[in-house]
């Protein structure tokens, strides 16, 4: 392949400059600016659906215990999943991502065996070993469910 003549690499250099202008400065209407004085809004994960809505039963986390008894204190004592350490991983990630964590790593030595129930069950459990209350409706266990959620772990 020939090597470009130098005002052929300027002018290639000002095709992708005005390339990258004009897509920068296209149509897109501007954000509405809030007026004098008025601070913007601000929002974070604890002003959408989350964990401190009651987003599970009690009957649920009884199940999760027994998933924990069953299979998780094998390698897990309540105190990690209260731990501060724990808490600050997974605060403001949404359900979905803390539940398929589970699903696609436990239980050590046979990742991928717990049902999508189970794994449901013991993340409720979580939620109410870190004081976040039960609710009327159980938490479902299919993907789009899940992911309606974010975890906080306390009410602002």
């Amino acid at each position: 392949m020939a090597a470009l003549p130098r005002s052929g690499v300027a002018a290639a250099l000002a095709v992708v400059a005005l390339g990258t202008l004009s897509c920068q400065t296209g149509t897109r209407p501007p954000a509405s600016v809030p007026g004098p004085g008025t601070p913007p809004a601000v929002r974070s994960r604890a002003d959408e659906p989350n964990t401190t809505d009651g987003i599970y039963t009690v009957a649920q986390a009884e199940r999760g215990i027994g998933v924990y008894n069953a299979i998780c204190v094998e390698c897990h004592v309540p105190e990690d999943w209260t731990d501060p350490a724990f808490l600050e991983r997974w605060e403001e990630a949404s359900v979905f991502r803390l539940w398929y964590w589970i699903y696609e790593r436990m239980p050590h030595g046979n990742p991928g065996s717990l049902t999508r129930a189970q794994v449901t069950d013991a993340l409720t459990y979580i939620f109410q070993l870190n004081g976040l209350p039960p609710g009327p409706s159980e938490l479902a266990d299919d993907d789009d469910a899940i992911d309606d959620y974010w975890i906080i772990w306390k009410k602002p």
